[in-house]
């Protein structure tokens, strides 16, 4: 008997799916799909960090945590901005000649592609999974706690820090590599193509860390 996908991997699922359509219906290039998923990686984190103060307790206080989010906002702030202009030197194109301030990637990047619409539909998407995931956690750990495991056992769980990087870093590298091709066989194929390589590193993501929470 097949088990049916959870209600947070359909909720990601719909999510990364909603870009086809701007690639579609929108007219969406590729610097425009680098853009989305460099955002998505700022949802990511915001949510991450929301996680980590939400947590059952593990031994940590709310202040040591409170200086790990810190320190981790600033590192990846650093690596979303080199992101960036890696991003805007290879594969800007014609925006280079249409963006001058912050207020022109707005209105013509965020508003006028399109593209506040998936970034909307990841940012609420990360946020009822991580909301999900907090309430199974916290099952799981009131479990552990009444069954008396000692403290090592309930408090073992991903911490997600070492879980973000390592999706980062894999996803981007996978995305960078099809961008090139994209950039060198042109077409929308390539973009679609992008789009479910994307959407299949995301979910098989979803998956092992749900493996791991299991274990």
């Amino acid at each position: 008997m097949c088990r049916l996908p959870s209600p947070s991997t359909l909720i990601l699922l719909a999510a990364n799916l909603i870009p086809l359509a701007g690639v579609l219906f929108w007219g969406w290039d590729i610097f425009l799909l680098l853009i989305l998923y460099w955002f998505e990686t700022a949802i990511i984190g915001f949510w991450m960090a929301v996680r980590s103060l939400r947590e059952p307790p593990d031994g940590k206080g709310r202040a040591a945590v409170g200086l790990a989010i810190l320190f981790f906002t600033f590192h990846a702030g650093m690596f979303m901005t080199v992101h960036m202009i890696f991003l805007w030197a290879l594969f800007a194109g014609a925006w280079r000649l249409r963006i001058h301030n912050a207020e022109d990637a707005v209105r013509q990047i965020i508003i006028g592609s399109g593209l506040w619409l998936p970034l909307l539909a990841m940012f609420v998407g990360r946020g009822v999974t991580t909301l999900l995931d907090l309430r199974r956690l916290q099952t799981w750990f009131a479990g552990q706690v009444a069954t008396g495991a000692p403290p090592q056992e309930t408090a073992r769980r991903d911490s997600g820090i070492h879980a973000f990087y390592a999706r980062i870093v894999t996803m981007h590298l996978s995305i960078l590599a099809g961008a090139f091709l994209v950039q060198r066989l042109g077409s929308i194929a390539p973009l679609i193509i992008l789009i479910a390589l994307k959407t299949a590193i995301d979910l098989g993501f979803d998956f092992f860390s749900r493996r791991q929470q299991s274990a």
